[in-house]
């Protein structure tokens, strides 16, 4: 029985992905693997505090990517300098890292963004901090970052040989952003993180047992829609609508989510609608009063570009955070372990399972459960 457990997560990779991954697909079937639904909306920040806290967004707080605060009127972002090196001012729970590092049981972390739910381990790789978004999406987005990934992560395990390693690969999900996925540059991508896979599991394979998932998957995306300012045009004004496949929106005046919700039903490019009453792993004051998701090829957009209530979408062909099947399937993958039930298996899962591979009893908010007996 392995000691040692490597975590790593494939940013934006969905099951239709494994099919052009070889080395991963091997050693699914080698080991114990299953699709599991991701956690609406499907967002990396959401879904990856998730997985590593082991409980809802409505009990951690972080209800997108980072959160909106409507005290401060201000969006809480994930990848500002001092959240990435002080993640709990917006991760309200203990992470497995929290809880390790309690029973001195030793952590590594690198990732592709600065991801804080990875933070808090006795040692962290940060990628670059980029001020200038063109620089950012040159040097810090396509498969390259990965390469980066993957050196880092074999650093770690050479100097520091860490009980529980971290990984996050995320060139995937940004080339899927711009081209779209299948795309050639979205499968150079996907070749890359496959092979670095490979090279990760030749050198760990004696010591580690390992955990592989995605956060989500993407869609081919080709209209955006903005929210704000639809409603605007009719009559209801709003303090802020996130981006994305599924957003949230935040009313100037919460009395008016009655009026809203039909006004959204018929919006272009909404699928559904939803209260905070109606998703109770969202509902939280973190959350808008209504939670949107959209339709297949359609994404919500709040940035300046997106002018007027919709238009194409050239500058971003796939997308994210929607309930819409190619993004909410992803692989969940275990490989070293003996005593191994996949049954209604979820994301909220690994947390457990992590904690009953170091002998540590899961915390009761946890809602998941160990696959390992």
């Amino acid at each position: 029985m392995r000691k040692k457990l490597a975590l790593i997560s494939l940013d934006g990779s969905g099951v239709y992905n494994l099919e052009h991954m070889p080395f991963l697909s091997e050693l699914a079937e080698g080991g114990f693997s299953i699709t599991v639904d991701s956690i609406f909306p499907t967002l990396t920040d959401l879904v990856h505090t998730s997985v590593m806290t082991g409980v809802p967004p409505r009990v951690h707080g972080v209800v997108e990517n980072g959160y909106y605060d409507r005290i401060a009127d201000r969006k809480v972002n994930f990848y500002e300098y001092e959240v990435a090196f002080n993640p709990h001012k917006v991760i309200k729970a203990k992470t497995i890292v929290d809880i390790l590092r309690e029973k001195g049981i030793r952590s590594a972390s690198v990732s592709g963004y600065t991801m804080p739910p990875f933070s808090g381990t006795h040692v962290r790789i940060f990628p670059p901090f980029f001020s200038d978004d063109n620089l950012y999406r040159e040097h810090g987005r396509d498969w390259r970052k990965d390469k980066w990934v993957l050196n880092s992560a074999l650093y770690l395990y050479e100097e520091c040989k860490p009980d529980l390693l971290l990984v996050h690969f995320c060139s995937i999900d940004g080339m899927q952003h711009d081209y779209g996925p299948l795309s050639d540059e979205a499968m150079k991508a996907v070749e890359t993180v496959d092979t670095a896979l490979n090279v990760l599991w030749e050198r760990l394979r004696d010591e580690y047992a390992f955990i592989i998932f995605a956060d989500h998957g993407q869609e081919k995306v080709h209209t955006w829609v903005n929210l704000r300012n639809y409603l605007k045009k009719h009559g209801i004004e709003t303090l802020r609508v996130s981006s994305g496949g599924g957003v949230h929106v935040y009313l100037k005046d919460p009395k008016e989510a009655e009026e809203a919700y039909p006004l959204l039903k018929r919006a272009p490019g909404v699928k559904y609608v939803f209260s905070r009453d109606d998703l109770p792993h969202l509902n939280t004051p973190n959350s808008g009063e209504l939670i949107v998701s959209a339709k297949e090829g359609y994404w919500f957009c709040s940035h300046r570009l997106c002018n007027g209530i919709k238009g194409t979408s050239y500058w971003t062909r796939g997308m994210h955070g929607s309930m819409n099947e190619p993004v909410m399937k992803v692989p969940l993958i275990l490989w070293g372990f003996e005593n191994v039930n996949t049954e209604n298996a979820s994301l909220y899962d690994i947390a457990p399972t992590i904690l009953k591979f170091f002998g540590i009893e899961k915390p009761e908010d946890m809602v998941g459960k160990s696959l390992i007996r």
